[in-house]
């Protein structure tokens, strides 16, 4: 039998988790979608409050790794404390041999003591293997998230828009929690929780990351300098992508036009770094849904699992709030 050792992933181990990742593509219908984060494996998991990395190790062999991270969001009209599983990659020489419910397990194990109610994880729907995996938990939702991909594009518009400053943080939350503060998973703001977001690793993503008119606030994420994707074609040809994600947006009731012009500022911005596209979230039900696939070069849909709570009564009416931090 095999030795299987899990433990606690560190800075030391970023190499051997990227070299994983980049070995363990996601596979869906008729391409293949590499992900590599470079030297610095870790950039995205210093935007989320309370991260764990994990890595299986076979016979003192790197295997698998996977990513947890609990976060509170409102479901259900209830506070709940989530844990979301992510980047969970098993290299293909070790695939099928029980290595993602070990690592499943022993993530739960890890935040046991702090608690949570519910796992959480996002999956595509041309993602064939995952799906399979999430096939067996309960508790699917009956619709899911959209990722929207917006082309990187000079702008060429004349919008009033500034960065924002601390001083914008009321201003910025007011706008936040009246575009989503009926979806799903959306934790409505408060100026203290928007500036512990900015304050977590103010090199990546804080407040000059972030535009705003006096209706409407977008805030993206320099995504492309840490994290970019290859996409492998069945024809084996390879498609090079670095993006920008827009993490935080909204707009008041009627200012819909703002919003629109701010993420063509977005896109313009993403095109001055190189980047080929812009990625934001929406969902059926979710009250910006229409002005963000309006901008739409393409969408692609996700489904969505929470086993230890069911979907509750409404929810399609109001939409999923995802937050790109815990993507």
């Amino acid at each position: 039998m095999p030795n299987i050792e899990i433990r606690v992933a560190t800075e030391a181990d970023a190499a051997t988790l990227s070299e994983i990742e980049r070995r363990s593509p996601l596979v869906a219908d008729d391409h293949a979608l590499v992900i590599d984060r470079g030297d610095d494996y870790f950039a995205a998991a210093r935007l989320m409050e309370d991260e764990t990395v994990l890595l299986a190790e076979v016979d003192g062999e790197p295997a698998g790794v996977l990513c947890g991270a609990r976060h509170l969001a409102r479901v259900g009209g209830r506070e709940r404390q989530m844990l979301y599983i992510h980047h969970v990659r098993i290299l293909p020489e070790f695939q099928r041999h029980g290595l993602g419910r070990a690592l499943s397990a022993r993530a739960q194990e890890v935040y046991r003591d702090a608690g949570f109610h519910s796992m959480y994880w996002y999956i595509s729907k041309t993602n064939a293997r995952s799906q399979r995996f999430a096939s067996q938990a309960p508790n699917k939702w009956s619709f899911g998230p959209l990722m929207v991909e917006l082309g990187a594009a000079p702008f060429n518009g004349d919008l009033p828009a500034r960065t924002a400053t601390p001083g914008d943080a009321e201003t910025i939350v007011t706008i936040l929690n009246a575009a989503h503060e009926n979806e799903e998973m959306f934790l409505p703001y408060t100026v203290e929780r928007l500036r512990e977001r900015l304050e977590r690793a103010p090199a990546q993503y804080s407040w000059p990351n972030i535009w705003l008119t006096e209706g409407a606030v977008v805030g993206a994420w320099p995504e492309g300098d840490y994290v970019s994707t290859v996409v492998l074609g069945a024809d084996g040809e390879k498609e090079f992508d670095r993006g920008s994600i827009v993490v935080d947006y909204g707009c008041l009731p009627g200012r819909e036009g703002e919003l629109v012009a701010l993420l063509e500022v977005a896109c313009g911005w993403a095109n001055e770094r190189g980047y080929q596209s812009v990625t934001i979230f929406t969902s059926p039900g979710a009250q910006l849904h229409d002005a963000v696939v309006g901008m739409a070069e393409n969408v692609v849909s996700f489904d969505f699992w929470t086993p230890g709570f069911p979907e509750p009564e409404g929810a399609a009416r109001r939409g999923i709030y995802v937050d790109p931090v815990y993507f």
